[in-house]
């Protein structure tokens, strides 16, 4: 696959390989102009807000920054803007912002006439895939818009220009340049790119409302602060996470000595800061150093750009000329079999050389198996270190860290009402600090134990929620990829079997059900049933025993604390 020349078999294995939409964790806001950031403030990873998407309108008059539009654009600025809000919403953060991101502008030309439709231009980023992008989310766009307009559309999709300072557009040539790239030629669309100055450097579409909204962004970000860089020697360590901190730690000492080194556990516990962390202590240690971080995400949406003409080679050198490459959300790779050809090589390659690679992902080399044998082989001939979710001791140590970066002044009583209260991962330590601060700044009043307890009673009800029989079983399923169906089913194979009496033991561990409760949540059985299965599981616990759960075999202690973890992070 690597190598290979972007034609109709790649196109078909590119559409395949994007099919599924991405999971896990990715930190690119695609919404900046929403305002600056709070000094010194952690956002929690993926979480975008937007507002609720008004009701579809079509009378509402243009902003003042579009009044010198031309009138088959009025208000085209403040529509598109609602049509890129609703297809945020419709697609979610991670997707949007891997498709579309910041370089991206919908114009809108609403019909004149009652037989006549809409006119929506879609402008991407041009080093994006634009035929796949097309086929991928017409529709999508064309239902955002459509709701919004209040009747139907007709898309179309264009790239948007790089342009220099100081250069005046005709629209003449503006024309010829849509026609070139194989858009619809539209004299509405021309007036729109027919503006005298375009900022240096910006992909733009060309409009007065564009420049307004460019202007406003810069002048947040002048008075922002940017997010300071992760730090190894931040990272809050305790017995949740020790090994872990220690493998990074020695891997950024002594690059490629230990390589690869994956780093593994649930979501909110720690693996990106490691990952930030080691680029940054690598960097800073040696300024000459090559370091370059993705998550997997990225790195599949770069090779696929590379395919479809950006070229391989440059994308290549990107990853295997460094001296330190981080990936972070390595189970994203699962499945699609061309990146992951493309991966391997590039590990190879990284190896031979002697280089750095640090992995993370969410589940163990055990539940890795799709990745392939070489690359899980790689694995196993590097380092691994689990994480747990944080203990009291580590979210002790990121409260009093964030409390310290922010200045805030916290009494020891309210680190220790946090630490006990918010017990899930680290996000949620976050968040209530988020709130915490703000609560204190809206009231000007000094943070207290009893303004922490007022102000996060919703937060530390949430947390604290008592578990369910079904909480237990989805916590089951997902830690062992089995289906309800199977858990729930007569099936007395090991497979299926080991994992309903694990089930079982936990649900007695974790529940306050009934044993008739239990038997009959999980498939009917009596309550000899789950006294026999818990029964069995601490026998299993005693001798350390190895287990058969769905197609791999788990130390039974690790198997326990694999569920637990799910459970814990909800």
């Amino acid at each position: 696959m690597p190598g290979a020349a972007p034609g109709h078999g790649v196109s078909q294995n590119v559409a395949k390989m994007n099919s599924h939409q991405p999971s896990g964790r990715f930190q690119k806001a695609s919404q900046a102009s929403r305002g600056c950031s709070r000094r010194g403030q952690l956002q929690p990873i993926g979480e975008v807000s937007l507002p609720k998407v008004p009701e579809p309108s079509i009378s509402k008059p243009p902003t003042e920054s579009c009044e010198e539009e031309s009138p088959s654009f009025v208000g085209s600025c403040v529509t598109g803007e609602r049509i890129k809000e609703a297809l945020f919403l419709r697609l979610g953060n991670e997707r949007f912002a891997v498709w579309f991101g910041d370089n991206f502008e919908v114009q809108v030309s609403e019909a004149v006439a009652k037989e006549s439709l809409s006119q929506v231009v879609v402008l991407y980023d041009p080093n994006y895939p634009g035929d796949w992008l097309r086929k991928t989310f017409n529709e999508d766009v064309a239902k955002c818009a459509s709701a919004i307009l209040g009747g139907p559309v007709a898309v179309n999709w264009s790239p948007l220009e790089e342009v220099s300072s100081e250069v005046t557009a005709p629209a003449d040539d503006m024309k010829e340049a849509g026609t070139q790239r194989g858009s619809i030629p539209d004299p509405k669309r021309s007036e729109v790119h027919n503006a005298p100055r375009i900022q240096k450097k910006s992909f733009r579409a060309g409009s007065d409302c564009h420049d307004s909204r460019e202007k406003s962004l810069k002048t947040a970000k002048k008075h922002s602060l940017q997010r300071p860089a992760v730090r190894l020697d931040e990272f809050s360590v305790g017995p949740s996470n020790r090994m872990a901190y220690a493998a990074v730690e020695l891997a950024a000492n002594r690059l490629g000595e230990m390589s690869p080194v994956l780093v593994h556990g649930p979501s909110g516990v720690g693996k990106s800061h490691l990952l930030a962390g080691i680029c940054h202590h690598a960097r800073q240690s040696r300024p000459g150093l090559a370091v370059a971080m993705f998550s997997a995400e990225q790195f599949t949406t770069n090779f696929l750009q590379a395919l479809h003409g950006s070229g391989l080679p440059g994308f290549r050198r990107s990853c295997r000329s460094v001296d330190l490459l981080a990936i972070d959300d390595l189970q994203f790779f699962v499945g699609k079999r061309a990146t992951l050809l493309e991966l391997q090589s590039t590990v190879d390659t990284l190896h031979r050389a002697g280089k750095q690679i640090v992995f993370a992902s969410d589940r163990d080399i055990e539940s890795l198996s799709g990745l392939g044998s070489e690359l899980t082989g790689r694995l196993r001939g590097g380092m691994t270190a689990g994480i747990m979710p944080p203990d009291y001791e580590v979210r002790r140590g990121i409260v009093s860290g964030l409390a310290r970066k922010r200045q805030i002044d916290l009494p020891a009583d309210v680190i220790d009402f946090l630490a006990n209260s918010l017990t899930r991962h680290a996000r949620e330590l976050i968040g209530g600090m988020n709130r915490l601060e703000a609560t204190s700044h809206m009231l000007g009043a000094p943070v207290t134990l009893d303004l922490a307890r007022e102000a996060l009673a919703d937060l530390v009800r949430s947390s604290a929620r008592s578990l369910r029989l079904a909480d237990i079983e989805q916590a089951v399923c997902a830690a062992f990829g089995i289906s309800e169906s199977d858990l729930k089913s007569t099936r007395r194979t090991r497979a299926v079997n080991h994992p309903r009496m694990l089930a079982m033991f936990l649900a007695r561990k974790h529940t306050g059900a009934a044993l008739a409760d239990i038997g009959r949540h999980f498939g009917r059985r009596s309550h000899s049933t789950v006294l026999a299965a818990e029964k069995t599981v601490r026998k299993w616990m005693t001798a350390q025993s190895s287990i058969v759960l769905a197609d791999a075999t788990w130390d039974v202690d690790q198997a326990i604390r694999r569920v637990e973890d799910v459970l814990r992070a909800g």
